[in-house]
This record gives structure tokens, C-alpha cells and sequence, in this order.
């Protein structure tokens, strides 16, 4: 386990459900609220708008299993993070990404999950843990997950996830 249960990985603080119609304002959205939060530097902001411009974040999980939703997996640096923390994100209505499998396609990503990690040795780790606990965890868990509808119920259902990853 990459996460000892002294780090509030996930929290309910960290669950949000928004109404951006584009990426560019989730970005704004979200990162406005990281920084408020002390989550991560106002660099944050342009750093997570470029890097996704150069590595694209979009997975399809309907080929993990059927009725899964595309998700999209952004990050930063550790030197824009001050805390690690596991942000999670679910949209009114999907907002485009471009596939990490395929750049020249466009997802349409209903939940987002944000890795700040705060600690640059151990991204690799955390990242492949992030990635196993939401494409290898049992399907039934997976669709429970995502038709979550309240932040504590996100949190509560994620961690497990992320902790037998």
C-alpha cells in the first residue's frame, strides 16, 4: 500500500461536481479552488493546461468494462504541489479530452481524477497505483463508484480502491 492512512488521500472536500462546459474552465474552476485550498501553486494552473496539451489524459474504461465512463487522469509536477491529495471530479455534462491512447481522438470524460502529489520520487508509484485501482478493481465496485451522486459517498467507495490498489 503506497498510501499510509495517515495521508487524507481522499476526502470529501477534495469530490467536486461541476457544470464546466470546456476543459479550459475546469481548469480555471479547478485550480482556482487547489490554490485556495493550499493544494497547489497558482503555477498549477498553466502547468496542468499545458501539460495536458503535451500528454492528454483521456481513458476509455468501456474497454475495462461495459457501461464504465471515460475518465481523464491529470497531473502536475511535484514542485506545483503542496499536499498530496486524490481530487476527484465529476461533470454535469462530459467535457473533452484528448485520448492518452490516440491524441487525435476526443473523449468525452465524465469524472476526473487528479493526482497532487506533493512527493516527485514516488509519482511513478502513485500514478500506477491510481491507474490499477480504477481499471483493475472489480467492475460492480467500478460502476458503484461512478454513479455515486454525493462527495462522501465518492470518498467513501474510492478509498478502498486505492488502498487495495
Amino acid at each position: 500500500m503506497l498510501y499510509s492512512k495517515h495521508i487524507d488521500l481522499i476526502t470529501p472536500e477534495l469530490v467536486y461536481f461541476l457544470n464546466t462546459p470546456t476543459q479550459a474552465a475546469f481548469f480555471k474552476t479547478i485550480s482556482t479552488a487547489l490554490v485556495d485550498q493550499q493544494i497547489m501553486v497558482p503555477a498549477g494552473k498553466e502547468a496542468l493546461i499545458t501539460r495536458e496539451q503535451t500528454f492528454p489524459s483521456g481513458m476509455q474504461l468501456n474497454e475495462v468494462a461495459d457501461g464504465l465512463p471515460n475518465i481523464a487522469i491529470p497531473h502536475l509536477e511535484g514542485e506545483l504541489v503542496k499536499q498530496t491529495r486524490l481530487v476527484v471530479v465529476h461533470f454535469a455534462i462530459p467535457v473533452a479530452f484528448k485520448d492518452l491512447a490516440d491524441a487525435s481522438r476526443i473523449l468525452p470524460v465524465n469524472w476526473v481524477f487528479m493526482l497532487m502529489n506533493a512527493e516527485p520520487q514516488k509519482q511513478p508509484e502513485r500514478m500506477a497505483q491510481l491507474i490499477r485501482a480504477l481499471t483493475q478493481s472489480p467492475a460492480a465496485q467500478l460502476k458503484r463508484l461512478f454513479a455515486a451522486k454525493k462527495a462522501a459517498q465518492v470518498a467513501r467507495l474510492l478509498t478502498p480502491l486505492m488502498t487495495e490498489a
